[in-house]
């Protein structure tokens, strides 16, 4: 199945490179430029996606509260509603938070550029990321929170697609402006690469586990993904949202290479990621299918796609 990616999906691109769009889209993709492979209103709902997350943790930077953590974000296109895992009340403004304290929304005119000085990249939610569509609102999962192998399954094809597009969206895309993608392996080949939409220096390639682990990011080893207490007592709200924005990792590989390099053990970081193209068994902690009427199955994450991230153009 996924082991054979490397020869099966090169001839598919091979083919696939005949059509005009995808000669379009190459032509343009350059080697170190960023470019955006989604058209003008998905960057836009992105664009808004990234200036709630910052208004979050500036609001809870003034306030010295704790950063909630966020099961999803979903943009309807007059509202941005964030899931929570627990309730979590008060929301900071401009955020309302609903009775529960577990929803929280926000109407796009309502969020502004963050103020004290605070990084237009500074949000710790690098690792948010468009699944696909849900009765036509956009539906985001922060990877980083997703402990364990993400396990993505189905056709040879739908899988890479998908892949790329979740990639692209993070290296390219305005919420991920913090993120590294570490591709390892047979994932770093040009099955992969070629199709992606973007090229960022966030964008790295290593041959093995071990060398994709020492990939740095100035995060200090150790830190945990649900720790939002700081090690000391910043002077000042620009300086806890610093501390809160550290770049996150994803890494890539290939059901063939999760099992010879043993990752299910990697010594990963609490805020990274670990995206597996294929099926693993019971080594995944969280398994997502793409089905083939382009509808995507996050099984226990509980969060219905209809058209997944592939398929939004």
């Amino acid at each position: 199945m996924i082991a054979s990616i490397v020869p099966s999906v090169v001839l598919g691109l091979v083919l696939l490179g005949a059509a005009a769009a995808w000669i379009l889209r190459r032509r343009d993709s350059l080697p170190g430029q960023v470019r955006t492979a989604r058209p003008s209103v998905h960057r836009k709902e992105l664009e808004t996606v990234a200036l709630g997350l910052r208004a979050v943790a500036e609001g809870r930077a003034h306030s010295a509260g704790a950063l909630p953590e966020v099961h999803a974000v979903i943009h309807s296109g007059q509202r941005l509603t964030l899931l929570l895992a627990g309730a979590d009340a008060p929301a900071p403004a401009p955020w309302t938070a609903d009775l529960s304290g577990k929803e929280w929304w926000v109407e796009p005119k309502d969020l502004t550029t963050p103020a004290n000085g605070v990084a237009e990249a500074a949000h710790p939610y690098s690792l948010a990321v468009t699944l696909g569509r849900h009765r036509g609102d956009r539906v985001l999962v922060d990877l980083s929170l997703l402990s364990g192998a993400i396990a993505l399954t189905g056709e040879d094809n739908d899988v890479l697609s998908l892949a790329q597009a979740l990639i692209t969206e993070l290296i390219g895309g305005p919420v991920g402006s913090l993120a590294t993608v570490v591709l390892v392996g047979s994932a770093a080949t040009a099955s992969v690469t070629d199709g992606l939409g973007a090229r960022s220096a966030r964008l790295r390639a290593a041959a093995t586990r071990d060398e994709a682990l020492a990939c740095r990011d100035g995060v200090p080893t150790g830190s945990d993904r649900r720790s939002t207490a700081l090690q000391t007592s910043p002077p000042d709200s620009t300086a806890r949202v610093t501390a809160w924005t550290h770049a996150r990792r994803l890494f890539v590989v290939t059901a063939a290479q999760f099992r010879d390099e043993n990752w299910r053990d990697a010594a990963l970081r609490g805020t990274d990621a670990l995206l597996v193209l294929g099926y693993v068994g019971d080594d995944a902690d969280w398994n997502f299918h793409v089905n083939a009427d382009g509808s995507l199955d996050t099984g226990r994450l509980g969060l219905p796609i209809d058209t997944h991230a592939a398929r939004l153009d």
